[in-house]
């Protein structure tokens, strides 16, 4: 008789459990959401604040930022990886975290199916520059000289980063050679690009625009599709080394895997709202483009990253 009534409980348990589901995902969200940001405060985290700041009228709940830095971005993105899948913690994302550090780390601890990614929020093009100390007025000059000069460098962030991978594309088809030097920070690359302690300069055009006016260095070319507006006079690398030659490194939010898709739906058509706002368009540097891409456009467009710039990464030999 007990043993009866243990199964028809049981019974009873399963068939509510879908309607508790829907009942939580209804009431979602009904406390503060967490959002893990793999940087230090104040590392690039206007688009993550700004969301923050409008998020709370729109779902009635407050988006907290939790900063997580370290190991290019991997200590942030595994504690994404694992959090619950209940819709209260998402994930800042980078090009670095789910495309390059995969095909760079035989032993990453995260994988791109641990997450359901969300909404790539933005994009941004790489620069590359030349100190005024040398006499090179675009990028056919900057290649003939790297040509006659064996052994230069050019700054950048790091191995494996965006900037490191547009200037290997670059060598790739032109069949020059830079050393990939690589920096703490770009504020002193900046720093010695302007010095003339170091020839070139690879990384974030918004970087730049700051000390352009000092004339102690020439942007030569930017890694975008098209020419941007604030530096109509820089033409991009498609004009001036191979109609092929595009990269942006973006930036976006995740969701650990298992996160329920009305959630998903709901947080990401959200954040793009967001992006969209002439608002938030205002404080952006010029050099952002915001047209968010959501959920598994999202992910498609992260697979095709992985293997594009995977066979970059084998192709040219970049290790850690």
């Amino acid at each position: 008789m007990v043993l009866g009534i243990g199964r028809r409980t049981f019974g009873a348990a399963i068939l509510a459990a879908p309607a508790l589901a829907r009942a939580q995902e209804a009431s979602w969200p009904s406390r503060p959401i967490r959002l893990i940001y793999p940087f230090a405060p104040g590392a690039g985290d206007l688009v993550p604040r700004s969301i923050a700041e409008q998020l709370r009228p729109m779902l009635g709940q407050s988006l907290v930022i939790d900063n997580r830095p370290g190991a290019n971005t991997m200590i942030g993105a595994e504690a994404a990886a694992r959090a619950p899948k209940d819709g209260y913690t998402f994930g800042w994302v980078a090009t670095s975290t789910l495309v390059m550090n995969p095909n760079l780390y035989p032993n990453i601890t995260y994988r791109l199916e641990d997450f359901a990614p969300l909404c790539l929020a933005y994009r941004a093009p790489v620069a590359f520059a030349v100190t005024a100390a040398l006499p090179i007025a675009d990028v056919a000059a900057a290649i003939e000289h790297v040509r006659r000069t064996p052994g230069l460098g050019v700054g950048s962030v790091g191995n494996g980063s965006s900037p490191h991978v547009a200037m290997e594309m670059m060598m790739g088809l032109t069949g020059v050679r830079l050393e990939n030097v690589a920096y703490r920070g770009e504020q002193a690359i900046i720093a010695d690009l302007m010095t003339g302690r170091i020839p070139f300069y690879a990384g974030s055009t918004n970087s730049l625009l700051p000390h352009l006016d000092g004339g102690k260095f020439r942007i030569l070319a930017i890694s975008a599709p098209e020419r941007l507006s604030v530096l109509p006079e820089v033409p991009t690398f498609r004009e001036t080394v191979h109609p092929e030659l595009v990269l942006r490194y973006w930036h976006g939010m995740v969701a650990p895997a298992g996160v329920p898709a009305p959630i998903l739906t709901r947080m990401a058509e959200a954040v793009a709202s967001i992006l969209r706002t002439e608002e938030l368009r205002a404080k952006l540097p010029p050099d952002m483009d915001v047209s968010p891409v959501l959920l598994d456009d999202f992910t498609a467009l992260i697979r095709r990253e992985q293997d594009f710039y995977g066979r970059i990464i084998r192709d040219r030999h970049i290790t850690l």
